[in-house]
């Protein structure tokens, strides 16, 4: 058996049934080299959105490949995305476009049908990696079937018109469709300076989604989690609580303000009852506040976004749902639009000839 190069079986894995979810782990890991000296690995994988019976399989490829997954028609892989490659053998194939589709089938279509006709068909290009999913996990049985991987996985490699579609590697894993994200299971710096952090024991900042910057800004986000403790008279209750979180650092400071979020400043009178009967806004400083949100109040109730603060050079945001990358990139989009539509007086009035996220950010 061979040690197989990542630090982590899962490092480069980013199509489904890898990169989706939360809570990844993976038990029973197996490595090897096929009969033609290809390495392999096998193990189980579960997150949570994924817990299926049998083990996964990776095949090494010489060359890093955007997304293909290739099954039968009736038994699609949970989660994927892309476009659908027409094709005579009567296969569903999606990739991440029609060309580079096409240019796997041209190459491959013979052995990956040469494969159906000796295993279950549902094979995937992930980075520089063939996998298979349902997979057994014995010694010899993982082996046999990587053995037959290893001719799709050749035909793969070797094929040269292959080579116009190559993409740089994506070492540790992130979010399927997003490409430079990360995850983590923990992260309690994140907790630090949370403007919202009431009273707790054991808080953990779990299910950790890191986006790539997007225009200069980069979003994060994280479950809260922590416990609580109350008395029934003679017996202490322990409450277990989960809240979900996703900060955008600011390459600037910006003054104290709160949309719908407890505890920070004084409310403001907006005398706007469409707006008030819905949304609160606080602030240190309600005249500023004032000339902030005002300009945007038709704005922010057609958006109707979750409770968001600007703590000095970071704007949070707590939406009520668990976070998914979408919801992610929704709050960095946001912060963008929300700046923009800031008057220039208010800019000036802050020390800024105009909104900092103008020019080489935007």
């Amino acid at each position: 058996m061979n040690s197989w190069p990542a630090a982590s079986p899962l490092d480069g894995l980013h199509c489904p049934p890898f990169g989706l979810g939360f809570e990844r782990s993976f038990a029973e890991h197996t490595t090897g080299v096929t009969s033609t000296g290809i390495p392999y690995q096998g193990f189980d994988y579960t997150s949570s959105v994924y817990d299926k019976y049998a083990g996964v399989a990776t095949i090494r490829l010489s060359l890093c490949l955007p997304p293909f997954f290739v099954s039968l028609p009736d038994n699609p892989r949970a989660g994927i995305s892309g476009v659908q490659v027409p094709n005579q053998a009567g296969l569903l194939v999606v990739a991440e476009s029609l060309a580079f589709g096409q240019a796997v089938l041209d190459g491959s279509l013979v052995t990956i049908r040469e494969f159906a006709r000796r295993r279950a068909l549902d094979l995937a290009i992930d980075n520089d990696s063939l996998t298979a999913i349902q997979v057994p996990l014995g010694d010899e049985g993982l082996r046999a079937y990587c053995d037959d991987m290893a001719l799709v996985a050749q035909s793969i490699s070797a094929d040269p018109e292959l080579r116009r579609y190559v993409v740089p590697p994506a070492p540790g894993g992130g979010f399927f469709g997003y490409p430079g994200s990360w995850y983590a299971d923990r992260d309690d710096r994140l907790l630090a300076h949370l403007p919202a952090n009431p009273s707790s024991i054991d808080p953990k900042a779990l299910d950790v989604i890191a986006l790539r910057p997007q225009r200069g800004l980069q979003g994060v986000g994280f479950r809260h989690h922590y416990q609580t403790t109350s008395y029934t008279g003679d017996t202490v209750v322990v409450q277990s609580h989960d809240d979900w979180y996703v900060m955008v650092p600011l390459p600037f400071q910006f003054r104290r303000l709160g949309f719908d979020w407890r505890g920070l400043g004084d409310p403001l009178m907006l005398f706007v009852p469409a707006f008030e009967a819905k949304h609160q806004v606080s602030a240190d400083d309600n005249h500023f506040a004032s000339d902030v949100v005002r300009p945007m109040l038709d704005w922010l109730m057609a958006m109707d976004p979750p409770s968001f603060c600007i703590a000095t050079d970071v704007m949070w945001f707590a939406p009520k749902i668990s976070l998914t990358p979408q919801l992610v990139d929704w709050c960095t989009a946001f912060v963008f639009e929300f700046f923009e539509r800031i008057d220039s007086v208010v800019w000036q009035r802050l020390g800024y000839p105009g909104n900092p996220l103008a020019g080489d950010l935007r």
